[in-house]
């Protein structure tokens, strides 16, 4: 079997199942979750149950398996150096080694645990079929949310995402990730102002007052702010919805845009992913998406 961790908000959770379902059919293996970071994370819901996933919950025996922590000594010893002397990727128990792409993983066989992020499209591009029908949202959604839908679909819509919150408030995050600023949603807007006829921008936000206040657009424009966070993913739905994208340097945000099944769509990123330049950006987006 496969297992992942899953840890993290919707973004992070959607990026390692898809990974791990990757891996888990290139090997005709299941894939099982492992929601035990969760446990102490109250903040931090599990979210994937919203979604038309394969959901199997990894058990405590399964996940000890492979990350042998209920070895006798002696054994431990012997797998250990055995396990040593294979390239990590053919490990049973594989810790993500640098939050970039790394091709390695993806020469996984046999069963493993899967710890990481894995942050690329290139972990799981060549099932994008199954992962957008898998990432389909099961809930119904409420008479707001459908008009909501409506008027997008009605619509030229283009989402624009603010991703603020910790990124603001957690001095650490703000360090390693920093923020998108005003001058890159102005300059991402003139641009698709340039490019989409009678475009209706819909805008996302976890600071919505700021959006409100800053964000000076010169066309129709609707803030959505109806969603509280336990129901991040009718945002995420919403925001699939949308024709165009400016996204923010969010996992969340990446995935209402890879999500849309708009074949010409336009989609405006930041030109870094992190403020810490040692990361290479090159595997983070798609290669159509626009850098700015």
């Amino acid at each position: 079997m496969i297992i992942i961790r899953l840890m993290g908000g919707l973004g992070n959770q959607l990026f390692q199942y898809a990974t791990g379902r990757s891996i888990a059919l290139k090997n005709n293996l299941p894939l099982k979750l492992d929601l035990s970071w969760f446990k102490d994370q109250p903040g931090r819901p599990y979210s994937l149950n919203h979604f038309a996933i394969i959901e199997d919950i990894a058990v405590p025996d399964e996940i000890a398996h492979l990350k042998r922590n209920e070895m006798r000594l002696l054994n431990r010893i012997v797998t250990t150096y055995k396990e040593c002397s294979k390239p990590y990727y053919r490990r049973t128990y594989i810790r993500e080694k640098s939050l970039d792409f790394d091709p390695n993983i993806l020469q996984i066989s046999g069963s493993a645990y899967l710890e990481g992020y894995w942050q690329s499209e290139k972990y799981f591009k060549d099932i994008e079929d199954i992962i957008k029908r898998e990432f389909t949202v099961i809930d119904p959604p409420d008479n707001e949310n459908l008009n909501y839908a409506r008027m997008i679909q009605s619509s030229n819509a283009v989402a624009i995402h603010v991703r603020r919150g910790d990124y603001i408030s957690d001095p650490n995050a703000n360090q390693f990730h920093g923020i998108c600023s005003l001058q890159y949603y102005n300059r991402a807007i003139d641009q698709i102002m340039l490019t989409v006829k009678n475009p209706h921008f819909f805008v996302f936000s976890d600071d919505p007052a700021w959006t409100q206040d800053n964000l000076k657009i010169d066309a129709q424009k609707t803030f959505v702010v109806h969603n509280p966070p336990d129901k991040n993913y009718e945002d995420l739905r919403l925001m699939s919805l949308c024709s165009h994208f400016i996204i923010a340097n969010s996992s969340f945000s990446w995935w209402g845009a890879w999500l849309s099944r708009n074949e010409s769509k336009i989609v405006i990123a930041p030109s870094r992913w992190f403020q810490d330049t040692k990361y290479n950006d090159v595997d983070r987006l798609p290669e159509k998406w626009i850098r700015t």
